[in-house]
């Protein structure tokens, strides 16, 4: 799992020392890739976009006294209040609490699972990471016709780098495992010397990624090499 901006939450009703062990599968649609464990605490980690000061009817992720579930995680949580910064207007910490209910009793299934890092220094969780979204070069299908030549036809998006970006420890299986899937001309690496291109993942609900060459020992950068459907419009 990987959160390109994230905002910590801080769960208030969980002990400060609280870690729960989840598995996470490698691949939900192939349980022959295996699974890995992630420390679930006390402070997790979310996307920015997953959270709202103002909740909507057409919102069903995370927003004042609404409740979302984080993957894996057995229960769900509801927010309770937040923290903005005032020079910049961002929010800075949201509170909750883990909806676990009393032995017995049902919980209600959130509408939407969410991806989310937690923290735990005891786990090296989570893992600092750059990473560099490339959009479409152009505004236009044809930039050749547009006036002025191609250059002015250039997106000003067309790569935007999230330079605090957090991603999950199942990063470094990953890695030791690569190249992963193995791809023709790949699989014979063997023990030489494999390239950072050779680590590559999908991270959930975000999109398709490779290390990209910059990347050494204590300094992760990312590049997303396929963009998920979702990107285009999805209220989830």
């Amino acid at each position: 799992m990987l959160v390109l901006d994230p905002v910590p939450i801080i769960i208030d009703n969980l002990p400060d020392d609280f870690i729960e062990d989840i598995e996470l599968p490698f691949s939900p649609k192939d349980p022959s890739f295996g699974s890995h464990i992630v420390p679930f605490s006390k402070t997790v980690y979310i996307d920015r976009s997953d959270f709202r000061e103002v909740d909507s009817k057409d919102f069903f992720r995370l927003a004042p006294g609404k409740s979302v579930g984080l993957l894996k995680v057995p229960f769900p949580i509801k927010a309770t209040s937040f923290n903005k910064d005032e020079s910049t207007g961002l929010v800075t910490v949201v509170h909750a609490t883990y909806e676990k209910p009393e032995e017995g009793t049902a919980f209600k299934k959130p509408k939407t699972y969410i991806q989310w890092v937690g923290s735990s220094p005891k786990h090296n969780s989570p893992i600092q990471a750059e990473v560099r979204v490339f959009n479409p070069l152009f505004k236009s299908e044809n930039p050749d016709a547009v006036e002025g030549g191609f250059l002015k036809d250039i997106k000003t998006n067309s790569e935007v780098i999230f330079s605090k970006s957090m991603i999950e420890i199942g990063l470094e299986e990953v890695r030791k495992g690569a190249p992963w899937p193995a791809e023709e001309g790949e699989k014979d690496v063997g023990n030489q010397t494999r390239g950072w291109e050779t680590v590559r993942f999908q991270a959930l609900r975000v999109g398709y990624f490779c290390m990209d060459v910059d990347s050494a020992k204590g300094a992760v950068v990312l590049n997303r090499i396929v963009s998920l459907k979702e990107d285009s419009g999805k209220g989830v």
